[in-house]
């Protein structure tokens, strides 16, 4: 796993230790280690607040692990910032799991109306008698 020099990067506090790489579930996916069989660092991509009101950082890619996932995050108070805001400072994650559920909401609705306004005008179409 070699690291993207276009994006910030974070590395582990104790280099001779080993981080635990977690899903979005927060189960354990894989670890971070020194060199030279495992990488002690990784790129990130934000910073938030999540499990147990700790820190965590969001891996870049989250492929690569012993086990699949979608999202991949390292504790912050385990690993710091491999070099602090150069080029890349580490931004706060967005949080978008609101706007995305009302999102979804909002398209499911649409498409139940327009289903609806679908079959009203199928059964109002000429020369069929009206049911409705």
């Amino acid at each position: 796993m070699g690291l993207d020099a276009n994006f910030p990067a974070v590395t582990m506090n104790d280099p001779n230790g080993h981080v635990t790489v977690y899903n979005q579930d927060h189960l354990p996916i894989g670890q971070l280690g020194p060199t030279p069989f495992e990488s002690p660092s990784v790129n990130v991509t934000c910073r938030l607040k999540a499990w147990e009101d700790a820190y965590w950082y969001r891996l870049l890619n989250p492929d690569g692990w012993d086990f699949p996932a979608t999202t991949a995050y390292v504790s912050a108070d385990e690993t710091h910032e491999l070099n602090p805001g150069q080029p890349y400072p580490v931004p706060e994650c967005k949080n978008v799991g609101c706007r995305r559920k009302v999102g979804q909401a909002a398209a499911a609705g649409v498409l139940a109306a327009g289903a609806v306004t679908a079959i009203r005008s199928w059964r109002r179409r000429p020369g069929t008698p009206d049911t409705a």
